[in-house]
């Protein structure tokens, strides 16, 4: 009887809340809203507020929730979030909540998961999944399977709501969901992947962090075969600004690397991304990369014990040219990446091209990463790396190819030189002018010891030696990549430089011959310095050793040179830094000017060529003549075969230039002091028609210049001259100058007539050359009358000098003219001076 009556009693129970909650639900389908919130208001109170217990409000829960639900789609905000709290609650008390999933779960798919919003409240939306969603998979556990169609369709839009919180507690769902039925999950969770790949560019960090977290779930407990889907969207991640990004990422790869059921198939995936973050900013970020890293090696290790049993039992020693300062990684770490290189090199070659500069920059890093862990696997994938390579220094970013540098470094630590040397080479002679072959070469020898690469020396100077590379561009950046050859040939095998000393300076004055850029000659003299320290020699001693090899190398073409001839740079250069060896290899320097001052070479190079003589003349002592050994027949060959054809007069301005330049060097010539007073009188009548042209040249400076060479010839022949070739035949020449349009040039021409009218020997015949005096004295008495007074005291000054060879007749020339003259006192001081 008392069971019955207990029975009884609950069923009268059940019954009466039923009956007191029934008016409270009929209200929530009232047409006004004040009377539905006073439904919620009064339900909540008959039904949690008295505490009825989880087993009574389970019973009664579908005549409960289904109206309630209902309320979700109210037009009032403010009942609709009375409705999600009130069920918020009640599913939280319930024991079986899995049971009241039917009622709940269509209704937020209707709520969330259509294709446009339907909830405008974007706090109610997010209450409805924090507070009702959430809750219902964390109490439903795996029961929660049958509504995985449910689930699903609710993140699928959720994860793309506008508000960035309903974002981030849709990721967090997503997780949950994926933990808890991994084994279902992975049947629907593809349909995930598009939505978070979606928002993982969403422009707040932490709803791109709670998007990371989610994907790491649903891929790892999803199907695998997602991560091709967003293996390229995580990459792009590594790039990302905020840096808690970034460690969210890494350290998601590294799970993956640690956890993932397919990890095997992904490896080559995953090994560059966690690598990228070994040179992160942050070195929070770099840490984490590194320990999750080696641990990824040590599993690696531990799975694959009996495969790697015999490196495990016997360690491979440290590589003895190993980057110092550099911790070697574990057995499993290098094993991963030389077991994945070959997968990882094409798409290493294509970022290194991408148009973002970011993506180079961490490209380059990563190949240098990759190459430390390949150690001598390198030498396997040489050729598509020597292609990575080449790409990454033609970069305009700086990062890049100072990381294609170092992995240069690596390529000669770890790469046997006879493998790399022969690809190396091969691309530098492929690719004759280009840079990058000689900039990868270079730090390939830095990497290198002499011990390893000593032998094959000679090879590579020859080549870098050679017209076709050292002579085969004019840009900075080419000259730059061979000098630091150079550098590095010094530096690696300093021991060695001695018997290479001829092809090093070979190369360094090439490229002082080639370039006009003043850094690069700055290095060039860096160079030079090197190679002789090296020798423990000074840097001139090297041009006392070499001068005279290279100019020998030129013999067989200096007749065919012509502007555009790299050899008349170098022979320009060569000389011009020589200094007193220029006097050790005449013989071999005169044929090489004279060959091309020839009258038909190209005009330009004879200008460049003359300029290069007038600057050794003007410093003769200390170049031409440093040894004492510049004859008499040597200023004879250079005014003869050199500067006098080269007088001839042309038309045009190219000959006008050349008939400058020439007659300048000749006044170099002159003043040097190389040039005797017998072999000046043996030339002075080979110049003289020559002289008599460049004297009425249409170009002032050239007028001038020839003015000043017939005084200094004047000075230096003095009595030595002939009358009837030389002095009777110049005056008239003398004369018309004295009416140039120049007063500079008037001047000096009166100071040609001084040097002139001492050249004449004692014992003169006035008689017999009366008519010459007199036409002399006639034509400077003119220029007496000139309204400068210098030209006035010059002039008196030369008639002085000049009426020595007879006062008679230059006395009868002034009483002709000095009436005339509106400077009488000049002309009578004259008159009285020779009277006296």
């Amino acid at each position: 009887m008392s069971g019955d009556a207990a029975l009884s009693n609950g069923v009268e129970t059940t019954d009466s809340i039923r009956k007191q909650i029934q008016r409270h639900v009929n209200c929530l389908s009232d047409d006004g809203k004040i009377t539905r919130k006073r439904g919620l208001i009064d339900l909540r109170k008959e039904t949690i507020a008295r505490r009825l217990g989880g087993t009574l409000l389970q019973e009664i829960a579908p005549e409960v929730l289904k109206p309630t639900l209902k309320c979700l789609s109210d037009p009032s905000e403010k009942n609709r979030e009375l409705s999600a709290a009130f069920i918020t609650d009640y599913v939280s008390v319930l024991p079986s909540p899995e049971q009241v999933l039917p009622y709940i779960l269509p209704t937020l798919v209707q709520r969330l998961g259509q294709e446009e919003i339907v909830e405008p409240s974007e706090e109610l939306r997010l209450q409805i999944l924090d507070d009702i969603l959430m809750p219902c998979i964390e109490f439903s556990g795996k029961a929660i399977v049958g509504y995985l169609d449910e689930l699903i369709n609710i993140l699928k839009k959720t994860i793309l709501d506008p508000y960035a919180e309903v974002r981030k507690s849709s990721c967090k769902i997503s997780s949950k969901v994926a933990r808890t039925i991994p084994e279902h999950f992975h049947l629907q969770s593809e349909s995930l992947i598009k939505p978070l790949m979606l928002s993982i560019t969403h422009q707040h960090s932490k709803v791109r962090v709670a998007v990371i977290e989610a994907t790491a779930d649903v891929v790892q407990f999803g199907n695998g075969k997602s991560v091709d889907d967003v293996v390229s969207h995580l990459a792009q991640r590594f790039f990302d600004p905020s840096s808690q990004v970034r460690m969210c990422v890494t350290r998601m790869i590294g799970r993956w690397l640690l956890e993932l059921p397919d990890r095997y198939s992904f490896f080559y995936k995953f090994i560059p991304l966690i690598l990228t973050s070994f040179d992160d900013e942050m070195p929070d970020i770099k840490t984490e990369a590194r320990r999750l890293w080696n641990e990824a090696g040590l599993l690696y290790e531990q799975e694959n014990e009996q495969d790697l049993k015999d490196k495990l039992d016997f360690t491979q020693p440290l590589p003895p040219l190993y980057p110092a300062g550099v911790k070697r990684p574990c057995l499993g770490c290098r094993e991963l990446v030389q077991r994945n290189l070959s997968k990882l090199t094409s798409a290493i070659i294509r970022d290194l091209g991408d148009w973002v500069a970011e993506t180079r920059v961490k490209t380059s890093q990563l190949l240098y990463v990759l190459l430390l862990h390949a150690e001598d696997y390198t030498t396997q994938h040489m050729q598509p790396l020597v292609q990575a390579l080449l790409k990454a220094c033609t970069d305009d970013q700086p990062m890049v190819v100072q990381s294609a540098m170092k992995c240069g470094n690596l390529i000669g630590a770890f790469v046997k030189p006879e493998v790399f040397c022969n690809i190396l080479l091969q691309s530098v002679q492929l690719h004759y002018g280009s840079s990058p072959p000689l900039q990868i070469l270079s730090s390939a020898i830095r990497g290198c010891s002499d011990e390893v690469i000593g032998k094959l020396l000679s090879n590579i100077l020859s080549l870098l030696a050679s017209p076709e590379v050292c002579q085969a561009s004019e840009k900075a950046d080419y000259h730059v990549a061979l000098l630091e050859c150079v550098n590095a040939i010094i530096t690696t095998c300093n021991q060695r430089v001695e018997n290479c000393s001829l092809q090093l300076f070979t190369i360094v004055v090439t490229v002082l011959a080639l370039s006009k850029d003043e850094d690069v000659q700055n290095m060039c003299d860096e160079q030079l310095r090197a190679v002789a320290a090296s020798q423990g020699i000074e840097p001139q001693d090297l041009f006392v050793r070499h001068t005279k090899q290279v100019l020998d190398s030129m013999r067989a073409s200096y007749e065919s040179w012509t502007m555009y001839s790299v050899e008349q740079f170098i022979f320009d250069a060569l000389l011009s830094r020589a200094g007193p060896v220029v006097g050790d290899v005449l013989n071999e320097v005169m044929p090489m000017l004279k060959a091309n001052l020839h009258p038909d070479k190209d005009p330009e190079l004879k200008l460049k060529f003359f300029s290069l003589l007038s600057k050794l003349l003007m410093n003769a002592s200390d170049t031409f003549n440093s040894k004492e050994q510049f004859s008499a027949d040597h200023a004879e060959k250079m005014v003869c075969d050199m500067i006098a054809p080269n007088l001839v007069w042309k038309a045009g301005r190219k000959a006008s230039a050349i008939r400058s330049i020439a007659i300048a060097t000749l006044w170099a010539l002159l003043r040097s002091g190389l040039v005797s007073t017998e072999k000046a009188c043996q030339v002075f009548p080979v110049l003289l028609p020559q002289l008599i042209v460049t004297l009425d040249d249409d170009v002032k400076s050239t007028r001038l210049t020839t003015t000043k060479v017939l005084t200094r010839l004047f000075h230096t022949c003095g009595r030595e001259l002939d009358l009837d070739q030389i002095l009777h035949k110049i005056y008239m020449e003398l004369l018309k100058r004295m009416d140039d349009a120049s007063d500079e040039i008037r001047i000096a021409v009166t100071k040609a007539w001084l040097q002139y009218f001492k050249c004449f020997k004692p014992g003169y015949d006035e008689g017999l050359y009366k008519a010459h005096l007199e036409c002399m004295y006639s034509g400077l008495l003119v220029h007496m009358d000139d309204p400068e007074t210098d030209i006035q005291l010059a002039v008196q000054s030369v008639l002085k000098e000049g009426g020595a060879l007879s006062p008679t007749i230059l006395r009868q020339e002034i009483e002709k003219v000095k009436h005339k003259h509106r400077t009488q006192a000049y002309c009578n001081q004259l008159f009285q001076h020779f009277q006296e």
